[in-house]
């Protein structure tokens, strides 16, 4: 059995999980996920990135509650939540538990799906409210 990121290059499989951006090293901007082209900032080069680990905690910016979508997994109702990662970016992810609202404060944990037929494990970050 093997256990895998659902996005190998953007997450590692550690606890906490590290999710995996850049930092500009002319401006500093911290970006996730990374960019090919360039800083978004100051109009540096890629070639001028340094792959920098992000903390899966932050904050509800926004909140909404999906009841229907066109593929059978996850389960509906799910929430999903705009996050605003403690070194500044933001990411849109599946946030489980009860009273999920903005501001809530969230950690990020690894979301196994069922095994394949070989016994594969496919991971995705999720996200749960800390208080």
């Amino acid at each position: 059995m093997t256990i895998q990121p659902r996005h190998p290059h953007l997450l590692k499989l550690v606890d906490p999980p590290i999710l995996v951006g850049h930092r500009c090293i002319t401006c500093e901007r911290i970006a996730f996920p990374p960019d090919p082209y360039g800083c978004e900032k100051c109009g540096s080069p890629a070639s001028n990135f340094e792959k920098w680990d992000l903390q899966a905690r932050g904050s509800v910016q926004a909140v909404a509650t999906v009841h229907r979508h066109h593929r059978p997994t996850p389960p509906t109702p799910f929430t999903v939540g705009v996050i605003e990662l403690v070194e500044g970016p933001v990411v849109k992810a599946i946030v489980e538990g009860d009273g999920v609202v903005v501001g809530s404060s969230v950690e990020g944990f690894l979301a196994p799906e069922e095994p394949d037929d070989a016994g594969n494990v496919i991971v995705d970050l999720r996200f749960r409210v800390t208080r």
